[in-house]
């Protein structure tokens, strides 16, 4: 229980700490909008990723009991 608190408590200092490099070495320190820009797109393409990947396992395992989500797309199931 001890390393799952450890854990958490880890990730989010770790997000308080990437919040501190990009604000003073990104764009107060460096002054390059194109290097700030990358990161924010950089970010964005991993949350798209991780949440469409999240919306498939959740909606697997609650298929599994039965429980149907609403499709991202395409046909859906054949009638």
């Amino acid at each position: 229980m001890i390393a799952l608190v450890d854990f958490v408590s880890r990730l989010v200092g770790d997000v308080g700490r990437f919040v501190d490099i990009f604000l003073n070495d990104l764009i107060l320190g460096a002054g390059d909008p194109v290097s700030a820009l990358l990161v924010v797109v950089g970010q964005v393409l991993l949350i798209a990723s991780v949440a469409v990947l999240g919306y498939a396992a959740v909606g697997a395992l609650l298929g599994e009991i039965g429980v149907t989500l609403p499709s991202l797309g395409g046909r859906g199931p054949a009638e």
